[in-house]
């Protein structure tokens, strides 16, 4: 097999394209695409544990603990002891951690518009339905709507 029919090869070198492209991105606002989940997250519900963010973003909760300790340290991200279990932390955005958000935001779509503007909207379509049949083949799970 050719090396440019791998399409293993062809997926990891067209992901790091678009992982540099939006981390480019993003860089001007002091965050990475590590923050970027975090950050779409908590816009989407506040009050997410380390636990459930891990969760949802498929990271080790090692990677969510370090992403919030560094959206805490600048001012983005605020933890809060749950009432009821003092061991569970409910992550907030901050005022700052809004504004910061909905400027990463609007980056990183207009990065991914640099990525993927190369195909039609029926393509772009197209290549999401058929990575969600691989996804959900090799785990099982259908996809998270907010992560389509």
């Amino acid at each position: 097999m050719e090396l440019t029919d791998n399409l293993l090869w062809l997926l990891k070198q067209a992901f790091h394209f678009s992982l540099t492209t939006v981390n480019e991105a993003v860089k001007p606002h002091g965050v990475s695409t590590a923050h970027l989940g975090v950050l779409r997250q908590l816009t989407q519900e506040p009050g997410l544990s380390g636990a459930e963010l891990a969760r949802r973003l498929l990271i080790t909760p090692q990677g969510v603990q370090l992403a919030l300790t560094g959206l805490e340290q600048r001012g983005l991200v605020e933890r809060r002891q749950d009432p009821g279990h003092g061991r569970i932390l409910h992550a907030y955005l901050t005022d700052e951690g809004r504004r910061v958000a909905a400027a990463v935001f609007t980056d990183a779509v207009a990065a991914h518009h640099r990525v993927f503007g190369v195909l039609s909207a029926a393509e772009q379509e197209q290549l999401r339905d058929l990575l969600g049949r691989v996804i959900e083949q090799g785990t099982g799970h259908a996809l998270q709507e907010d992560h389509i």
